[in-house]
């Protein structure tokens, strides 16, 4: 699976042995969420059995791959009357460092380590994202279908920016739109608030217990764990912190220095008379810079229920 950064171009490419029914082969692509972000569409045949589709810029300025997330870009066509489809995969992500901007902070390290950058740059967003338990990717437009709980507030995978709508039971007879943020009259669910998350949150509640639409039936203020809730809204984080820069800049340096090898080995003291080492028993809790490690300490996730 390849790794593309977000807001940028890719190409995907199908070869086949030899062309399929009138030349045509089909793409969707898919988020992992399950939403459909683009398609279907044919591809463009580059050669005898070769097709080809870019998801690209689109008109509006705003990139297909304008989401972090799994991919999956299904290549459907026919042969001797019988369809087929062959899936491809690519992770988007967001980038904690820019290529640009470390190297004019670090211009001794450029000719060493240029070619090395992003792959480097990729090991250290893990690191972070281990060590915060959360990643600080952004996913807007998107839907999560989630169980209830049986509490008033709901605890969700990723946080959430702007909630649309929400909805209980979709494609059910008893579907119900519960809360719809284009209508007044449909208020009845909120996220609430939690510190450095900048209007984000892991959780929404419910405000109050409420009439359905024929204004007989009471809904209880609680996510009925016999009811399914599609939530929909833009997800994650709307840009990366400056605590989360920062900390992968140091994280960076101190890869391509190999200043931290000792350090990321848990290796706090060496006795060199005995060539002893000591290590740390806990250096699992550690990215193997303390600098970074308090820039990190107000996004580490630990996650917490209401009992409600």
């Amino acid at each position: 699976m390849d790794d593309v950064k977000i807001n940028t171009s890719k190409t995907l490419t199908l070869t086949l042995p030899s062309d399929p029914a009138s030349n045509v082969v089909s793409v969707s692509l898919y988020h992992e969420f399950g939403s459909l972000v683009s398609g279907p569409t044919n591809a463009t045949r580059t050669g005898a059995g070769v097709y080809t589709i870019t998801y690209g810029q689109q008109a509006s300025g705003i990139y297909i791959l304008n989401s972090a997330g799994r991919h999956r870009a299904d290549f459907t066509y026919t042969i001797s009357g019988t369809s087929y489809t062959q899936s491809q995969y690519i992770n988007v992500y967001t980038p904690y460092a820019n290529i640009d901007t470390f190297f004019e902070d670090h211009p001794e390290l450029e000719d060493d380590y240029y070619e090395q950058f992003n792959n480097m740059e990729k090991k250290v967003r893990n690191i972070i994202n281990t060590f915060c338990g959360q990643s600080f990717d952004y996913y807007p437009n998107k839907f999560l279908i989630l169980p209830g709980t049986d509490k008033k507030t709901m605890h969700l995978p990723f946080p959430i920016t702007t909630l649309r709508k929400v909805t209980v039971n979709l494609g059910d007879e008893d579907e119900e739109i519960l809360h719809d943020s284009t209508d007044a009259t449909l208020n009845n669910i909120e996220k609430t608030r939690e510190p450095h998350k900048f209007q984000s949150s892991y959780y929404i509640q419910f405000r109050k217990s409420y009439l359905d639409k024929t204004q007989t039936k009471i809904y209880e203020s609680k996510f009925s764990e016999e009811d399914d809730f599609k939530i929909e809204g833009d997800f994650g984080w709307q840009f990366v912190p400056n605590n989360i820069e920062q900390a992968a800049d140091l994280l960076l340096v101190d890869m391509m220095t190999d200043d931290s090898e000792l350090r990321r080995h848990g290796v706090v003291s060496v006795d060199m008379d005995t060539i002893s080492y000591t290590t740390k028993s806990s250096f699992y809790e550690s990215t193997g810079n303390i600098d970074a490690d308090v820039l990190l300490m107000d996004y580490t996730l630990f996650v917490m229920d209401y009992v409600v």
